[in-house]
């Protein structure tokens, strides 16, 4: 049916509203999904019907993000609802004295809910912070966090629309909240001391895709930091024990097992048109080369979900939107970290390390503070009984103050202290820090290390408190999928089904 000037109008307002007409995007996935009039709608400061109450350090929140919205259910008989209305918690907290201040929102984990404390943490550092119950989780209404809700991205069975996924309900609310920042600061004498020109997200696990999803679509955000997060998903579900596809094959509405396709059902995750729809919408990959504020990425080598080389290939991805002169990126990687990005034991020290480089990459975006070294590089040089390692490691606006080579020569996640990293100190020899390993070395866990199975990355730390890492590199070069590598990944967590074989795709 051919669509008049007015019915396409009509459409473009329903479509913001999650309706069920059509959508016609000038851009292809998954920004279609973030149209300018969808933007229209998540900056307008007059449909957020806020209120606050004041707790003691700090206030809590509530306003609308989309009283229209559109989900499915998470369980029988997944029947599709319209005009749901989705009102969001959360936990505002601000320094006490001085400002404008730079406003951070902060997403939560899968099942999880905001944080106070966390909140609290960010403003005694010097930012307004508005930690959020995702739709659904804590006080917020909407659909339910679940792997059903992720992967529900259809109203008619194999016809996009993502829309509908718990994954575009948490972004939107997230943007939402960037749009309650602007209408607080706006208030007579600006009591929450809120600076509107600098706005930036954190979050991990689901909230470090939060934070790939909102920086890649908003161009408020001028500074990101996510955490336990990387992208490039559909390789990771050839892997043995792979989270996400166990995730996809026990907690979702049957197809994987049954072979049968129905509405909102991977029944075949080589070729099937809902899984193919969510990661083209959600996967954070597809965010990567459209982000805006500068991004700061922290994972575990061992992490279960996003596991290695796609922590690789999101960062080959990440690309600036243009809307800032200061964007790089950077990652930290954590030798030994699991999805909790800490080890367990070195919390408190892992912890301080990584609240200090949050501040330093938050001061550098919004305070001009010192800008971070540059991503290091390795070059491995095998000999008859040494390996021996070069890094150029670019200094940033401190002098750097210590250089390591971490080495395994296996990722194993199933221990509850993870022991695979070794490291070594590198040395300056005018040109570049260089260390060996002797042939046959003995890592802290798993067999002797060779040019043939050594996993390697460089780690940096400067004086401004910064501590980044090269990518992670494999036998000669950065490691890539395809090249034989496997991870051992842990059974997925506190549960007792079996783990599926990994899909077999021709």
């Amino acid at each position: 049916m051919k669509l008049t000037p007015r019915r396409l109008i009509l459409c473009l307002l329903l479509a913001l509203l999650s309706s069920p007409c059509s959508r016609t995007f000038a851009q292809s996935a998954p920004l279609d999904l973030w149209s300018s009039n969808t933007q229209l709608m998540i900056r307008d400061t007059s449909t957020l019907n806020y209120s606050i109450t004041a707790r003691t350090g700090y206030f809590e929140v509530y306003f609308d993000s989309n009283n229209n919205a559109t989900w499915a259910d998470a369980v029988a008989p997944y029947a599709i609802h319209t005009g749901g209305k989705i009102r969001i918690h959360g936990y505002l907290a601000s320094p006490i004295v001085g400002g404008p201040y730079p406003a951070i929102v902060i997403g939560h984990g899968h099942h999880g809910r905001g944080s106070p404390e966390e909140a609290m943490l960010l403003a005694s550092l010097g930012y307004v912070a508005l930690s959020i119950d995702g739709p659904g989780q804590g006080l917020s209404t909407g659909p339910p966090d679940t792997e059903q809700g992720w992967i529900s991205v259809e109203k008619t069975l194999n016809v996009p629309a993502p829309y509908l996924s718990y994954q575009y309900h948490y972004a939107y609310a997230g943007m939402r909240a960037l749009t309650l920042f602007e209408r607080l600061s706006g208030l007579f004498l600006n009591p929450f001391r809120i600076d509107r020109t600098r706005l930036g997200v954190i979050g991990a696990s689901m909230g470090g895709q939060f934070t790939y999803y909102i920086n890649g679509v908003d161009d408020r955000v001028k500074g990101a930091v996510g955490i336990a997060v990387a992208g490039d998903w559909r390789p990771i579900v050839f892997y043995p024990g792979a989270w996400l596809y166990h995730g996809l094959y026990y907690y979702t509405r049957d197809g994987l097992q049954s072979g049968l396709d129905h509405l909102n059902t991977v029944s075949n995750v080589c070729a099937d048109p809902t899984l193919t729809t969510f990661l083209n919408y959600f996967d954070p990959i597809a965010y990567a080369p459209t982000q805006h504020g500068p991004l700061l990425t922290i994972i575990g080598t061992h992490d279960q979900y996003f596991t290695v080389p796609a922590i690789n290939s999101t960062y080959d991805r990440i690309a600036t939107a243009g809307t800032s002169g200061r964007f790089l990126t950077r990652i930290m990687m954590k030798p030994n970290g699991k999805h909790g990005v800490v080890t367990n034991g070195n919390l408190y020290t892992d912890l301080y390390e990584a609240i200090q480089l949050i501040d330093s990459w938050f001061k550098y975006c919004f305070k001009n503070g010192p800008r971070p070294p540059g991503t290091p590089r390795v070059r491995m040089e095998a000999k008859p009984t040494t390996m021996v390692f070069h890094v150029t490691a670019p200094a940033g606006g401190s002098a750097i103050k210590e250089v390591k080579l971490y080495y395994a020569s296996q990722i194993d996640t199933r221990p509850s202290t993870v022991h695979d990293f070794g490291y070594i100190p590198l040395s300056w020899n005018g040109l570049e820090y260089v260390g060996t390993i002797p042939l046959g070395k003995l890592p802290p866990a798993g067999p002797p290390v060779t040019p043939n199975n050594i996993i390697y990355l460089a780690s940096v730390r400067d004086g401004a408190n910064y501590t980044v890492t090269s990518k992670l590199y494999y036998r000669s070069g950065v490691m890539a999928f395809g090249q034989g590598f496997l991870p051992i990944i842990e059974h997925w967590y506190g549960d007792a089904l079996p783990v599926p074989s990994p899909p077999n795709c021709p």
